[in-house]
């Protein structure tokens, strides 16, 4: 199974915004494309996307929203990672999901995912940073 290509996107608080380099749309093929894949997954609210025929895509991470950054959080928010992976069909086997809090914001949590995709042998890392509260 490829890992496929999509338009590659640049996310911030807000979502995410396509790259664009000289007048093109940038493109983002295999690991980086499922990388990217991970963290719009993980930034989407699950059943968000229901009326387009994916009601099982996302996560619920936004459960989270307002909740403190303490243990019993993150212990949650590692839960709701590991559902969102398990629905990912190019991965094959997901190799750890660390939480912790940010060392700078101590609203915002940090969120390490180590997977090995499909068809794959080395392990592919992504890092996602979610806010917590609002301050």
């Amino acid at each position: 199974m490829s890992l496929k290509s999509d338009l590659k996107l640049k996310f911030d608080e807000a979502g995410a915004d396509l790259q664009v380099k000289d007048g093109d749309l940038q493109l983002a093929h295999e690991e980086e494309n499922l990388a990217q894949a991970i963290v719009h997954r993980l930034m989407t609210d699950i059943g968000e996307l229901e009326e387009l025929g994916h009601p099982d895509y996302g996560s619920r991470l936004y459960d989270l929203l307002g909740q403190p950054n303490t243990e019993e959080t993150r212990g949650l928010a590692r839960t709701y990672v590991l559902e969102a992976l398990s629905r990912e069909p190019r991965i094959k086997e997901i190799v750890s999901v660390t939480v912790t809090p940010n060392s700078l914001d101590m609203n915002r949590i940090d969120i390490e995912i180590i997977v090995v995709p499909v068809g794959k042998r080395r392990p592919l890392t992504v890092f996602y940073s979610m806010l917590l509260e609002v301050v």
